[in-house]
C-alpha cells in the first residue's frame, strides 16, 4: 500500500529518508508522467559486516510503485536522485573504492555531457549501446543497489535505464551537479494471441501455423510475403505490471458489421487500423465489448513483419504487421539481445509507419463514440 502518490504529471520530492514501509506509487491516471525527485541525503545508506565483508545497501524507507514505463512515444515516469556522485561515494565501501569514486565521477561528468545511459537489464547492469566507457564489477554492483534501493525486486523486472543530467547550476563549484534519471524503456510489443487467422491468399489461416516465406493479403489487396515471425510466451501472473500483457478482447460486431468476424485478441499495444489512423487496442477498452481478459494466466503471443509496415487482416480486422523499432529482443526466438533506447525507437515508429499513431484526442474520442453506439445498435436489435 502506498503512503505517498504521484498523480499524472505530478512531482514529488523527498528531501529525507522516509518511515520504513512508507512506498510511493505512481497514479499514472492519464497519458502525463509522473516525477519523483531524490534530493541530496533522502536515500539513506545501510552498512552492515557479513562474514567479515563490510557491505552497503540504499533506503528511502519504501518501495517506488507503479512505475510507468515509456510506450509509443508517450514518456514514461521519471525517478531522479540529485548528485548521484555523491550517493555513489556513500555506497561504496570497497578496497578499489577511491579509484572507484574518481573513476565513476568522470563517468557521469562525460555522460552527463553526451547523453550516455547505464542499463539494468534483468539485474544485470551494463552501458547502454555507443556508451563510451564501461563499468568494473564493484561500479555495477552500486549502480544495482541504488535500483533495488528504489524498486526493491521491480529492478529486476524491467529494463531500467540510468541517464545523467547537468541540468541544475552549481554556483560554488566549476563542476554541476550530476543528476541521475531513472526511466524504463521496457517496450510492450504488439501482439497476436495464438489462434488469431490472418487473411491469406489460401485463405483465413491461425498465426501459429504461418511460416516465413507464407503470403498474407494487405489492406490494399496485395499479396505481400512474410520475412519474420516473432513469438513469446508470457506468464502474466509473474508480470510486475500484469495489464500492460493482458490480451486485449475484442467482440464481433465491434468495429463495424463483421468487424471483426470473429472475436478478436490482440496485446494491449497492437494497433488496428481504424479511419487511417493506428489506434491501440488498449485505447478501445470499454469493458463492455472490448475489455481485457483477466481470467488469461498463460498466453502465446506472435507477430508477423513484412518487408515494411503495413496493414493486414486478422478475423477480418484491419490490423498492423510488425515494425521493428529495435525492440525485436522482446521475441523468444529473436537473435538480437539488444533494445534500443526510447528516443531511437520513437524516431523509427515515425518514420517507418504506415500510418500515423493515434493514442488520444478527439479523432479517439470519436472512433469511442462510434464502437459505444454500435454496442446499444446491436442490444436493441436482440
Amino acid at each position: 500500500m502506498a503512503s505517498y502518490s504521484i498523480a499524472s504529471g505530478g512531482t514529488l520530492t523527498i528531501t529525507q529518508p522516509l518511515t520504513v514501509g512508507m512506498n510511493i506509487e505512481f497514479l499514472n491516471n492519464t497519458d502525463d508522467s509522473g516525477v519523483l525527485i531524490f534530493t541530496n541525503g533522502a536515500m539513506g545508506v545501510n552498512t552492515a559486516t557479513v562474514n567479515g565483508t563490510l557491505s552497503t545497501s540504499a533506503y528511502f524507507g519504501g518501495t517506488v510503485l507503479n512505475f510507468q514505463p515509456w510506450n509509443y512515444g508517450i514518456p514514461g515516469d521519471q525517478v531522479t536522485l540529485q548528485v548521484i556522485k555523491s550517493l555513489f561515494s556513500e555506497l561504496d565501501v570497497a578496497s578499489t573504492a577511491a579509484a572507484d569514486n574518481a573513476e565513476f565521477a568522470g563517468f557521469a561528468t562525460l555522460a552527463a555531457a553526451s547523453a550516455d545511459t547505464i542499463l539494468i537489464v534483468d539485474g544485470t547492469v551494463r552501458p547502454g549501446p555507443g556508451t563510451p566507457f564501461t563499468l568494473n564489477a564493484n561500479e555495477q554492483h552500486i549502480i544495482d543497489e541504488m535500483a533495488v534501493g528504489l524498486f526493491g525486486s521491480a529492478a529486476n523486472s524491467a529494463t531500467l535505464v540510468l541517464s545523467f543530467s547537468d541540468i541544475r547550476e552549481n554556483p560554488n563549484s566549476n563542476h554541476p551537479y550530476i543528476d541521475g534519471v531513472f526511466v524504463t524503456d521496457t517496450p510492450v510489443n504488439p501482439c497476436f494471441v495464438s489462434g488469431t487467422r490472418i487473411l491469406t491468399p489460401r485463405g483465413e489461416v491461425p498465426v501459429e501455423e504461418l511460416r516465413e516465406g507464407d503470403l498474407v493479403i494487405t489492406h490494399e489487396g496485395e499479396e505481400r510475403p512474410i520475412i519474420w515471425i516473432g513469438r513469446r510466451e508470457v506468464e502474466i501472473a509473474t508480470q510486475l505490471r500484469p495489464e500492460l500483457v493482458r490480451p486485449v478482447v475484442i467482440e464481433p460486431g465491434a468495429l463495424g458489421d463483421g468487424i471483426p468476424a470473429h472475436e478478436l485478441r490482440l496485446s494491449p499495444d497492437h494497433a488496428l487500423y481504424l479511419d487511417g489512423m493506428l489506434v491501440p487496442a488498449k485505447a478501445l477498452i470499454n469493458w463492455a465489448n472490448i475489455r481485457q481478459d483477466h481470467g488469461a494466466r498463460r498466453v502465446t503471443y506472435y507477430h508477423i513483419e513484412l518487408l515494411c509496415h503495413g496493414v493486414i487482416f486478422a478475423e477480418a480486422a484491419p490490423v498492423e504487421s510488425f515494425l521493428d523499432t529495435g525492440h525485436r529482443s522482446v521475441f523468444d526466438n529473436a537473435e538480437d539481445a539488444v533494445i534500443a533506447l526510447p528516443a531511437a525507437m520513437q524516431a523509427r515508429r515515425e518514420a517507418e509507419s504506415c500510418a500515423p499513431l493515434c493514442t488520444s484526442g478527439p479523432e479517439l474520442e470519436t472512433i469511442r463514440q462510434r464502437i459505444a453506439s454500435r454496442m446499444v445498435g446491436i442490444r436493441l436489435s436482440r
